[in-house]
């Protein structure tokens, strides 16, 4: 998340070595979670209390002069109906010249793979493949920044709406709601 940090303003890039970002979900966006029977928990490390989620920072960098660069996190949140769980993993912010985005692992379809070997070739081996995308799961809009802190609104992509919109067995949410607020602190060397 694009962030000015005192002291470091002649340093054009950061590493960035720590800290927390926290996402807030709104009363409203719970409501529509709670309504559809969907349940949010954290993926460890990441942890919640109430509705806000905490996620640790394990690295990344910052540009200082041109509020630019990227912050990686562990943990995750997972989606249930109580029938099929989506698991969102390392979320990672990205601020760069479109704005600040909010990008996560999820898990795409597994497929088998299969290959002879041998000398002549009649012997199967298959194995299962998981494939994985990187997908911007929200957008990070009207960020403000306070001693070394940056906040802001959190509003969800059309891939995130999608995954909600299977989970409830309906249209719930479109593109561009409002999932709540982001408040991330950096440990930048």
């Amino acid at each position: 998340m694009a962030l000015a940090v005192p002291g470091v303003a002649s340093a054009a890039t950061s590493k960035v070595t720590g800290g927390t970002t926290q996402i807030s979900v709104s009363a409203a966006a719970a409501k529509v979670l709670s309504d559809n029977h969907i349940t949010a928990t954290p993926l460890a490390p990441a942890t919640a209390s109430g509705t806000t989620f905490t996620f640790p920072i394990t690295g990344g960098f910052l540009n200082t002069n041109t509020l630019r660069g990227v912050i990686r996190h562990s943990g995750g949140l997972s989606l249930s109906n109580g029938t099929r769980t989506v698991n969102v993993r390392r979320p990672t912010i990205v601020s760069d010249r479109s704005g600040v985005s909010l990008l996560a692992l999820v898990r795409g379809r597994t497929i088998k793979v299969c290959h002879r070997y041998g000398a002549r070739h009649l012997r199967l081996r298959c194995i299962s493949v998981t494939r994985f995308a990187t997908v911007r799961v929200a957008r990070i809009t009207n960020v403000s920044l306070s001693n070394g802190t940056a906040t802001g609104t959190v509003k969800i992509t059309a891939a995130t709406a999608g995954l909600v919109n299977q989970l409830a067995g309906k249209h719930v949410v479109s593109a561009g709601a409002t999932l709540g607020t982001a408040t991330v602190k950096p440990t930048l060397k």
